[in-house]
């Protein structure tokens, strides 16, 4: 192996995804239960900026959370 070549490491240690994908799943199942539970017991006055706020908040923290499931396991995307 040429010494001039250097590993290429990932921008998160592998020792913090295991508690990112819990931390990150978790957060992402809770505010989507909240955000269901609002729109079934919410009525008419629905505000639209918080209901989106909530909506991507679920979707970013299931998403990354869902990335940093499959880097845990070994499952590299690139």
């Amino acid at each position: 192996m040429d010494p001039s070549l250097v590993p290429v490491s990932g921008p998160v240690p592998p020792h913090l995804l295991p508690p990112l994908t819990v931390i990150l799943l978790s957060l992402g199942a809770v505010t989507s239960t909240l955000f269901y539970v609002r729109e079934q017991l919410g009525g008419r006055r629905v505000s639209l900026a918080q209901e989106a706020m909530l909506a991507a908040a679920a979707a970013g923290s299931l998403g990354f959370g869902t990335l940093f499931l499959l880097l845990w396991c070994g499952v590299y995307l690139g």
